[in-house]
């Protein structure tokens, strides 16, 4: 007899996943842990690793398929396209390339699945990975981390009215053959539902976060600090993709702005398809108070949230409820104190509103940014307050054993359910 008659299993397809550090990946390597946590078998079908660097990682190159095992999971990856800072074309080819050489995995992951977890991004990916599940008669949750192509449209990436309306047609039929479909806003939801012809049921999933894992005790933020931060520096740090709409140019204008204050520095740690801009700006510019990293080791990332004195979340004026960055959860469950630069209506100046954890400024509003720095660093803005409601909000809404155990206990019904009828 099988493992699987003692277990449910879970086919989980996603274009991101571990060892990427950030983004979707991170996510959805989160989820399915907690999966695994719960005794559930996790199949994954998923890329070869390439983000936020759009590049294959090099221990991955050179072959055209692999499986893995991350701890209990199972991880089948495809090779894809991939190229630096890439543009629409290159997009195209990755997804294209993706959805074609994934489809065997794809039904790797499914055999004998009890459901099948269907991430998107990418788009044309879920789509492929909605039809395998289809034809394979497996039960189908379609999670939805940004709405596409909609992200891509009013950010600019995507222009050309043919492919516009070509990958219109691919999300709507996406979401048709979903059985439920999970996203992480109201906004989201709202958005999705206008493309959606009744019959599916869309509900609210947050990114979810291990709030133990972020909180590390009395000494939270020092070990970053002692590292990166020389004393009497008023740190302020952006962790994460960098790309098009985290408007990383902002905190480059806010910085040339502050440039004669000594006692400030700008601290970048991350990757992604703008960084040779940012990184060729900041020369430009002669800005000696913007020092940049690669990311670090995952045990620094609540030092890193905590020990900043303000911890920059940056969002193009055009994103308004398409995505809500996972950083956010993040940052308010590792007590950060969030300063938010978004559209006023948009889904991370709700949550920091809501949460009270941090505030928000214009997005794009560099001279309203230094100003709220300067507020900081005079102590005319109670941190502490901000940081203590920020991680109490963390807790009541996006404590992961919350969020994902009714996602777990789901599947174990159906699991049960699958055995009485084959019994």
């Amino acid at each position: 007899m099988t493992d699987q008659a003692f277990r449910p299993r879970v086919a989980l397809v996603t274009s991101n996943f571990w060892p990427e550090r950030t983004g979707i990946g991170q996510v959805a390597t989160e989820f399915a842990q907690y999966l695994a946590s719960r005794g559930i078998d996790v199949q994954v079908a998923t890329a070869m690793p390439y983000y936020p660097e759009w590049e294959i990682y090099p221990e991955y190159r050179g072959t055209s398929a692999r499986t893995e095992r991350l701890g209990d999971i199972t991880i089948h990856r495809a090779w894809h396209h991939a190229r630096p800072a890439p543009g629409a074309l290159s997009r195209i080819a990755h997804e294209a390339t993706l959805s074609v050489s994934s489809i065997p995995n794809m039904r790797r992951a499914m055999r004998g699945a009890d459901v099948a977890y269907v991430v998107s991004p990418d788009l044309s990916h879920a789509f492929a990975a909605s039809l395998v599940a289809k034809a394979m008669d497996v039960p189908r949750v379609l999670m939805v981390q940004d709405v596409m192509p909609d992200a891509a449209v009013e950010l600019g990436m995507l222009r050309n009215p043919f492919l516009i309306g070509a990958a219109r047609r691919v999300a709507r039929a996406t979401y048709a053959m979903a059985g439920e479909i999970l996203t992480l806003s109201e906004g989201m939801r709202q958005r999705i539902a206008r493309e959606v012809n009744g019959g599916v049921r869309i509900s609210i999933l947050p990114n979810a976060v291990d709030l133990e894992e972020l909180w590390t005790g009395s000494g939270q933020g020092i070990p970053f600090r002692d590292r990166f931060v020389p004393n009497g520096t008023f740190a302020v740090v952006h962790a994460g993709n960098m790309g098009e709409k985290q408007d990383l140019e902002l905190l480059l204008r806010t910085a040339r702005r502050l440039r004669e204050r000594p006692d400030i520095h700008f601290y970048v740690f991350g990757d992604g398809a703008m960084k040779s801009s940012f990184l060729k700006r900041r020369a430009e510019w002669g800005l000696e108070n913007v020092s940049h990293f690669p990311f670090q080791e995952r045990a620094m990332l609540p030092h890193m949230l905590y020990g900043a004195d303000a911890l920059l979340i940056s969002q193009s004026s055009r994103v308004v409820d398409i995505v809500v960055p996972s950083k956010l959860t993040t940052a308010l469950g590792a007590g950060a104190m969030v300063v938010a630069s978004c559209a006023e209506s948009s889904e991370t100046a709700n949550i920091v509103v809501e949460s009270r954890g941090g505030v928000t400024v214009p997005a794009g509003d560099d001279e309203a940014l230094s100003r709220v720095i300067l507020q900081l660093k005079r102590g005319d803005l109670d941190s502490h307050r901000f940081r203590e409601a920020g991680r109490a909000y963390a807790r009541e809404h996006f404590d992961r054993s919350r969020a994902y155990e009714a996602q777990a206990a789901s599947i174990h019904e159906r699991w049960r359910n699958g055995r009485s009828h084959r019994a």
